[in-house]
């Protein structure tokens, strides 16, 4: 079986999620060939440089822009501006096209909306005929996701295939299998063995993720955690490749000990062993923790897509919100000191999770090339 993965990297989510269903293809099926295409960067250098530079700028520095345009763009009927620009400038992709050519996939799989767009013009052209999958990496649907000449789309959960087809989708090619994430997910861990070899203690432990870049105002929330939490906690924070803020943490004198990771690749250790996850709500990390039933404190969404994977996963049990990190504190302790609604959350991550979500994709691609 040989499948071709287009992705973008506009964040860390996107490849996380073509790396963890490469993994799972080659796991479940060791004789078939994987390639993953980081495809903006392979049509134009300069435009991967302009386009995602300045979406990872917008995100950091003005996000309520990028908000405004996310909303905007969710409309009925929905605004496809950039599909409309890949319409007259669909003859820029023939490396990708060349890409296809050489490699000749039984299947194309898209975890970014921009590349199924791309292959699906050569596709409505007759240039290729091969089939497509688009897979959202989110916990809400935006249109421009949804695209007729990909044969599936492939949603979280069975509770968002509504909104897909109201935002477009044909209800027979919507399939709630999961975004993919690494199958060591759908691993049962021994607890005191992870806690032995990561050389950390076996106590009700906090962890602290800004994503993989690292953002939001991590310092002042473990200032915060630190204030409610004595030394019966555990507190980990993991600051992704934002090696400042590693560094600040490090030098910083919280007035207990807290440890601090960088860019790590055991992250599914990390959430076994934890009590509470507190983190930005990125699609990947949100599913990740849902399958290991995992608690979720949400600080820090970018508007746009992570707002709305907020809304989902509060309206669904599974999480808290704080707005602002002023009152993080009240929040943290009303939660921390109640077992009950730990307990709920617990459950409703146990309803939403798909720890086998990449393995069971894997599976349905085979199914298409048969």
């Amino acid at each position: 079986m040989k499948v071709l993965i287009l992705s973008l990297d506009a964040g860390g989510g996107h490849f996380a999620a073509s790396n963890a269903l490469k993994t799972a293809i080659l796991q479940k099926y060791p004789d078939s060939n994987v390639e993953i295409v980081d495809t903006l960067k392979i049509i134009s250098p300069i435009l991967d440089k302009l386009a995602v530079g300045t979406y990872l700028k917008a995100i950091k520095s003005v996000p309520f822009i990028y908000g405004l345009v996310y909303d905007s763009t969710d409309k009925e009927p929905p605004t496809r501006w950039s599909r409309a620009l890949y319409e007259k400038f669909y003859f820029a992709f023939y490396k990708l096209y060349n890409i296809i050519s050489d490699f000749k996939p039984d299947i194309v799989i898209g975890t970014h909306p921009s590349p199924v767009d791309m292959v699906a013009q050569l596709k409505k052209r007759g240039n290729i005929n091969v089939p497509i999958i688009s897979i959202v990496t989110d916990f809400t649907i935006h249109p421009y996701w949804i695209n007729h000449f990909a044969d599936y789309i492939i949603v979280h959960h069975q509770n968002l295939v509504y909104e897909a087809i109201k935002k477009g989708a044909q209800k027979d090619k919507v399939v709630p299998l999961g975004i993919p994430i690494n199958p060591s997910f759908a691993q049962t861990y021994d607890k005191k063995e992870v806690i032995k070899n990561l050389n950390l203690e076996d106590k009700p432990t906090i962890l602290v993720m800004g994503g993989s870049l690292g953002l939001g105002n991590i310092e002042e929330i473990v200032e915060k955690v630190c204030s409610i939490c004595d030394e019966n906690y555990q507190i980990i924070v993991v600051a992704g490749k934002n090696k400042a803020l590693k560094n600040a943490l490090e030098q910083k004198d919280f007035g207990r000990k807290i440890i601090v990771y960088g860019f790590i690749d055991f992250i599914d250790k990390l959430m076994a062993i934890s009590d509470i996850l507190i983190t930005k709500p990125g699609g990947l990390t949100c599913a990740e923790a849902l399958s290991r039933k995992l608690p979720m404190i949400l600080i820090s969404p970018i508007p746009g897509q992570e707002e709305r994977n907020t809304f989902y996963l509060i309206n669904n049990g599974a999480a808290a919100y704080v707005k602002n990190t002023e009152n993080f504190d009240i929040v943290f302790s009303q939660i921390l000191n109640n077992p009950q609604r730990l307990e709920h959350m617990k459950l409703a991550c146990s309803f939403l999770g798909k720890p086998n979500s990449s393995l069971d994709i894997a599976e349905f691609i085979r199914g298409m090339v048969l």
